[in-house]
């Protein structure tokens, strides 16, 4: 069983990240109690999201039902909670030019994208953005919905094991990347693909960008690299939601994660011959991945934009500062909507500077 308190920590970032107001996340933490019974989290997201459907507002819908079923389906309620979002989500899209859905069987299994922008007379650059160990593919609405203004194609989709995809996540979670890239290869110029990636997202996109040369960048959140895997198959205590989510991704024993994950680190002589620019916001006080990870990548990585926070989607500017410069830094090395581009960058660097006024620290080159 997930730990309350730790479901509200975690839970607090995710939801800051899909732009759900301050007001609406505290109001509904306030009436959980720590002691709630496991069905109570779930029931509370789901009744929000009820709520917002009854009115019409199908992306406020999904975004509760993402929350609903966070951080991943361990039941009934929350398998309920995963269908509803897509349903909802599916809803909104209809009123959305242009965004499409492609379910794609891959190895016995399968994962499903939402795309825009996709081609086969005008093939556009590719931005594909994957999720983390717990974000769905529909948190990406808001970007899906602007894509006419970005001059590329956006396909978003999710870890294996995550929401729709019902892949084993490991270390060939590769393939995965790789075959949905041949596959983009006819409706977008995927010689012009930059890689957005969430977390452990980041560290999967890492992977295969080493070995991809149609990825032209990389743009990353949060992402372990190398020493985060050292420390975990040396015992060190991960967070609970966090041993949960992973056992239930990887479909293994929460006991057997640290000999899973033991060789699953970037050597640093690969990140050393890395050609294509990195983007990275890290954390320095991250629950998670040390901040180790990140200086690694400033010693290795030759073109590597770096973004340092305290901690990471603590609050709602933080997070809205994030997407948006993760956005800016996406188009420019795919090389395209130079005024999205450099209003999206202007944007974060406004939040960035309001923060520094709030007292709180950052650091980065926009």
């Amino acid at each position: 069983m997930i730990p309350m308190a730790e479901l509200r920590r975690f839970a607090l970032p995710h939801a800051y990240a899909q732009g759900i107001p301050g007001d609406v996340i505290h109001r509904v933490l306030r009436h959980l109690g720590e002691d709630e019974g496991p069905g109570a989290w779930t029931h509370a997201w789901s009744s929000l999201a009820m709520a917002a459907e009854a009115r019409g507002r199908d992306l406020d819908a999904v975004r509760s039902y993402a929350m609903a079923r966070f951080p991943y389906v361990d039941g009934p309620d929350r398998l309920a909670a995963q269908q509803a979002c897509v349903a909802a989500f599916d809803r909104w899209r209809r009123g959305v030019r242009g965004v499409s859905r492609l379910d794609l069987p891959f190895e016995d299994a399968g994962f499903a994208c939402w795309a825009t922008g996709l081609s086969l007379r005008n093939r556009l650059p590719l931005i594909l953005v994957i999720g983390g160990i717990a974000g769905v593919k529909e948190q990406w609405a808001p970007v899906l919905a602007e894509s006419d203004r970005l001059g590329a194609a956006v396909v978003v989709t999710e870890l294996p094991g995550v929401g729709e995809n019902s892949l084993t996540y490991g270390t060939d979670s590769v393939h995965m990347l790789t075959y949905l890239l041949d596959l983009l290869g006819r409706a977008a110029d995927t010689s012009r693909t930059c890689v957005v990636g969430l977390g452990f997202g980041g560290h999967l996109a890492l992977r295969h960008v080493l070995d991809d040369d149609r990825v032209r960048g990389l743009a990353v959140v949060g992402t372990p690299v190398r020493d985060f895997f050292a420390r975990v198959a040396e015992h060190a205590p991960l967070p609970r939601l966090v041993d949960l989510t992973l056992s239930h991704l990887m479909r293994t024993p929460v006991e057997r994660i640290p000999a899973e994950l033991a060789d699953w680190g970037v050597a640093e002589e690969r990140l050393t011959g890395l050609r294509v620019p990195v983007a990275c916001v890290a954390g320095r006080d991250d629950e998670v991945v040390p901040y180790s990870d990140a200086q690694l990548l400033g010693r290795t990585v030759p073109r590597l934009r770096l973004v340092e926070n305290d901690t990471l989607g603590g609050r709602p500017e933080q997070a809205a500062e994030t997407r948006l410069w993760l956005l800016a830094q996406a188009l420019r090395m795919a090389g395209t909507a130079g005024p999205v581009r450099r209003a999206a960058s202007a944007r974060a660097r406004v939040l960035r500077a309001r923060r520094r006024l709030n007292g709180t620290s950052a650091g980065a080159p926009a």
